[in-house]
């Protein structure tokens, strides 16, 4: 970039492709966002929430809170809503930002260089960068039923947790259900038929308990399979806690087979073993989750466009166990002598505080290290290898910060009420837990 205008480093500081690539559209909540990281203020959340009136095409793919983020980050100014990858960046780590653009750096390079000779650089980078605004990564939440009450989660996200914690919070209707797939089905037909590479990801809850998964396969991928473009790549990401009947395997199964030209990637939801598993996915049964996952394996194998990913939600409980779960899947890998392509989607918990992986205690980054040494290793073919271990790295540097005494007085107090409610006992499977709650 030495030949560049050196203005142009600013905005290579700033800029973020997943807000003119990703949406996050979710149907319980009512809201649209185009990061799972952002922090948005009352007010924001306000003006992204939506009704049956409301819902557009506009409010999901032209909102003034994304035409103001992207004005912002193309022109080289820090968005206020971006401040959890501003904290990770000057901290010295990879924030998501900084791995997510490295997916596009082809992109950043062109952008770059048309724009490099323009005497208002960061005026025109924003103008050309507006040209390329098709959302080509599209999340639906599909529903807040899921028979689990992750600890990391909400009632929002979560009719188990509702039930808990006596809550009741509205799910998806048929109606925007419906209008949802309508506003879907014309923004293909206009920006994205022919479009390289597409992805569709259904989220919950858990969307095997929805009937609006297999009508969205039905009525809107069956649609897209038959106008697949020679070239095209489709995608449906489908993440899943796998405690769900195998007669829903089945009929998933089935829908699959009907639709060759769009690859299903399976993200399954994953990060521990046995009971230390259940604590945290609270409901899960390890041995269903176990039984379903060999389902997997076997019908990947028969199925060309059935692909497996595990999506791991790292916290505080997790993570310093990681190599456990690492040793399991890959003598899974084994067993099936799978050969195809494995995603591995991590993320970890930044929110709520008590289960942030930075609240663990530094001496946990070596552990972390561990992990990352062992997975270098593994079998299997991993989709982009070394973008997880850059991941894991940051990870490390997250867990070698210290850890401040209110975040452990906040651990005290909200694991002490999971336990009453639950009468469990976190201490007894986590070795670790202690740590987690006491002050120095």
């Amino acid at each position: 970039m030495n030949e560049i205008n050196p203005n142009l480093h600013n905005l290579y500081n700033t800029m973020c492709f997943k807000n003119w690539n990703d949406i996050i559209i979710s149907l319980p909540q009512r809201t649209v966002k185009w990061c799972c990281k952002t922090q948005y203020t009352n007010k924001q959340m306000e003006e992204l929430t939506f009704d049956y009136n409301t819902l557009t095409e506009d409010f999901l793919f032209n909102h003034p809170i994304l035409q103001k983020r992207k004005y912002d980050l193309s022109g080289g100014t820090r968005s206020p809503d971006c401040v959890g990858c501003w904290r990770t960046e000057d901290a010295g780590g990879s924030s998501v930002r900084t791995e997510y653009n490295k997916n596009f750096d082809y992109r950043l390079k062109r952008q770059y260089q048309k724009a490099g000779n323009h005497p208002n650089l960061a005026k025109q980078f924003h103008r050309d960068m507006m040209e390329h605004d098709n959302f080509k990564f599209i999340e639906i939440e599909l529903t807040n039923k899921c028979n689990m009450a992750c600890v990391y989660c909400w009632g929002g996200s979560s009719t188990r947790w509702q039930k808990e914690l006596g809550q009741r919070f509205p799910d998806t209707d048929d109606a925007m259900f419906d209008k949802t797939l309508e506003i879907l089905n014309g923004y293909w037909d206009k920006k994205l038929v022919g479009q390289g590479h597409v992805n569709f990801s259904l989220l919950g809850g858990e969307p095997f308990f929805t009937d609006h998964m297999f009508r969205f396969i039905e009525n809107f991928m069956m649609n897209i399979n038959d106008t697949h473009r020679e070239g095209q790549i489709v995608v449906i990401t489908v993440t899943t806690n796998l405690n769900f009947p195998k007669k829903k395997f089945d009929k998933f199964i089935e829908l699959v087979n009907r639709t060759p030209n769009i690859r299903y990637e399976m993200q399954l939801s994953g990060e521990a073993l046995h009971r230390q598993s259940e604590l945290i996915r609270w409901g899960l049964d390890f041995a269903k989750w176990d039984e379903n996952l060999d389902l997997f394996f076997e019908k990947s194998k028969e199925i060309d466009n059935l692909v497996l990913g595990f999506g791991c939600a790292h916290n505080s409980l997790s993570l310093p166990y990681f190599k456990d779960f690492l040793v399991y899947l890959n003598d899974k890998i084994n067993k099936y002598d799978y050969d195809k392509t494995i995603l591995m989607h991590q993320n970890w918990v930044d929110n709520p505080e008590h289960l942030a992986i930075d609240s663990l205690e530094p001496h946990h980054a070596d552990t972390v290290q561990e992990q990352i040494e062992y997975f270098k290793n593994m079998s299997g073919n991993f989709y982009k290898k070394q973008r997880y271990i850059g991941l894991m790295n940051t990870m490390k540097d997250l867990v070698a910060s210290e850890v401040p005494e209110k975040t452990k007085l906040l651990a005290q107090k909200q694991f002490k009420m999971l336990e009453d409610r639950r009468k469990i006992s976190y201490s007894e499977h986590f070795p670790h837990f202690n740590e987690l709650v006491n002050l120095k």
